[in-house]
């Protein structure tokens, strides 16, 4: 008997490593179109919460979900920034009641302030509760919960839509311990990459399933795009990339096809091609990134969109200024084609009904609003103006 149980056992163990493995394919898709065509995603990055969570952010999320009803929640990084197993309850809490799926990335600060948690016991956390669709797709990869997720056509007859997930790490060090900077995709996720959208790809008829990516932290080549090269190394007063180049604070706006850029951007330190890649495979559309809590803008590198989203927190730097969500909309008829705004946390407070008004005055809320106005119209006329500089 024993011998029987072993085995099955072991067999049970095979197939969930098949299923894990193989997992991106309509056979294994939870995820679909509704009957109008429509997927909607709601973007959390930078929620870094302590506990008690505060009764805006609550307030905040629940209200957001119920203005946008998204069909997926996706956690952009940096989380839940401390030990205290009951933020997790707080904070999942509203998508749980709602039924609402989620899954995420891994941010910078999420392990270090997790009270000794690894990245793959963080995960497992998440698992624990229910609608968690985030998993591991090769455990082997740099660092953890790097996956897919296919989105099934409205009639459930193939994959008309992926999502990538991307763990990009935190920081690197050099042999002495020192800080170098951020860390990044690397070779090995990229090549998982390259195998599951051509497999994918050859599902699919030899069509390249349109695809939107998700991670934590800017890569190299949209930092490169925005910002002024330098021609030194100025230490903490450049960007500065392990290849060598060096960029200043000072951004050029007219690149930003839309949003504002309020803080310098943190990208990671080095670069093993994830960009070129996602470019040249033709599937991804746009990667989502966070970290840059104040920043929402979308610039184009190649073909391929750097969506950035600003921070939902209020407990971390810059949270008396802006909290927000990106929010994606996908219609299966014409999936190339996404459409995304920003719903800030200033936004909702003017809707009639919100209860937003607990860690922030009501004033609070409509002077950021109006600020962010007026700003984005600061900004336009910036641009427009750059636009028409020649240089003779």
């Amino acid at each position: 008997m024993k011998k029987f149980m072993s085995v099955l056992m072991a067999l049970v163990m095979v197939f969930s490593l098949v299923t894990v493995g193989f997992a991106g394919f309509k056979d294994e898709a939870q995820l679909q179109f509704d009957k109008d065509g429509n997927f909607k995603i709601m973007v959390l990055a930078d929620v870094q919460t302590d506990y008690p969570v505060p009764d805006d952010m609550i307030t905040f999320i629940r209200e957001a979900l119920d203005y946008a009803q998204p069909d997926l929640v996706v956690f952009c990084g940096d989380n839940i920034n401390n030990p205290d197993d009951r933020s997790y309850d707080e904070v999942l809490a509203p998508l749980i009641y709602r039924g609402i799926p989620f899954t995420g990335v891994l941010g910078n600060h999420d392990e270090e302030s997790s009270g000794g948690k690894t990245r793959d016991e963080l995960i497992a956390k998440y698992q624990e509760y229910e609608g968690c669709l985030w998993y591991d797709a090769d455990p082997s990869l740099h660092g953890a919960g790097t996956h897919n997720l296919p989105i099934l056509s409205s009639d459930g007859s193939k994959v008309a839509f992926n999502l990538w997930m991307f763990d990009c790490g935190d920081y690197v060090r050099n042999s002495q311990g020192e800080w170098l900077g951020y860390d990044w995709v690397r070779e090995d996720q990229i090549e998982w990459y390259n195998n599951t959208r051509d497999a994918m790809t050859a599902e699919n008829g030899g069509e390249v399933v349109p695809s939107i990516a998700f991670q934590h932290i800017i890569p190299q080549e949209p930092t490169e795009k925005i910002f002024v090269p330098s021609d030194i190394n100025m230490g903490d007063l450049t960007i500065n990339f392990q290849d060598g180049t060096s960029y200043t604070f000072l951004p050029d706006i007219t690149k930003l096809e839309s949003g504002y850029l309020f803080e310098k951007a943190c990208p990671s330190y080095g670069n093993d091609g994830q960009w070129d890649a996602m470019v040249a495979g033709g599937d991804v559309l746009g990667l989502v990134v966070g970290h840059d809590h104040v920043n929402n803008y979308i610039v184009d590198v190649d073909g391929v969109d750097l969506i950035m989203t600003p921070g939902c927190t209020f407990s971390s730097y810059y949270d008396s200024m802006i909290q927000g969500t990106r929010i994606i909309e996908i219609n299966e008829e014409n999936p190339t084609e996404y459409s995304t705004y920003c719903l800030t946390s200033s936004a909702l407070a003017q809707e009639d009904g919100s209860l937003l008004g607990s860690d922030r005055t009501q004033l609070d809320y409509t002077i950021s609003y109006y600020f962010e106005k007026i700003f984005a119209i600061f900004m336009n006329i910036i641009k427009n103006l750059m636009g028409n500089i020649t240089i003779a």
